[in-house]
């Protein structure tokens, strides 16, 4: 499982996993037809860090820590591929609602109705500094090559992809989850 601001329950989990999901398709399609001007104008803030294929790699390694008993700490560039992936599914599913009309959608069991993202990153997430990545247009053009030498951010200002250490999970030993306050009974909306 990976490591969240507060201790993940059963519908959390299976909103981030649907989530990923939907986009890791997304990523599948893009990589496969290659089309780098898709990947730019869906995903500014990934595309300075991820082709598609490294991007799709990565949500694949996310998608198998978030399935283990294991408690694994993202990196940066991991929470800035869950932020994005969280955003556009409750973008997409909140539209779906109002399209639709009905009141809730069924995921794996469980109903979920307006989605409020805010409130998501408030519980789940410890800070947003991972935001403050170079943005697109500070990135120098794209070289393949990668330095271990170099911090993740220098990285990124020096145009250079991340390197693969800079990808690892850390595995979490003594977890620390923040618990919040018991909220009022007929809560409508997540979280």
């Amino acid at each position: 499982m990976l490591y969240f601001r507060t201790k993940p329950d059963p519908v959390f989990m299976v909103l981030v996993d649907w989530a990923l999901q939907c986009e890791l398709r997304n990523f599948r399609r893009i990589s496969t037809d290659n089309d780098l001007d898709a990947w730019f104008v869906e995903y500014p803030r990934l595309e300075p860090i991820f082709t598609p294929y490294s991007a799709m790699v990565a949500l694949e390694d996310l998608l198998r820590a978030h399935a283990q008993a294991t408690v694994y700490r993202p990196t940066d560039f991991h929470w800035l591929t869950i932020y994005e992936c969280l955003k556009n599914y409750c973008l997409w599913h909140n539209d779906r609602l109002l399209e639709t009309g009905e009141p809730f959608l069924l995921l794996q069991g469980y109903r979920f109705g307006f989605l409020e993202f805010e409130n998501i990153l408030e519980r789940y997430f410890w800070d947003q500094d991972f935001l403050t990545l170079p943005p697109t247009h500070e990135v120098g053009p794209h070289c393949e090559c990668w330095s271990s030498e170099t911090t993740s951010t220098e990285d990124l200002s020096l145009g250079l992809r991340p390197h693969p250490s800079h990808l690892r999970f850390t595995v979490v030993q003594e977890t620390a989850w923040y618990v919040p306050e018991p909220q009022e009974c007929g809560q409508w909306r997540l979280p």
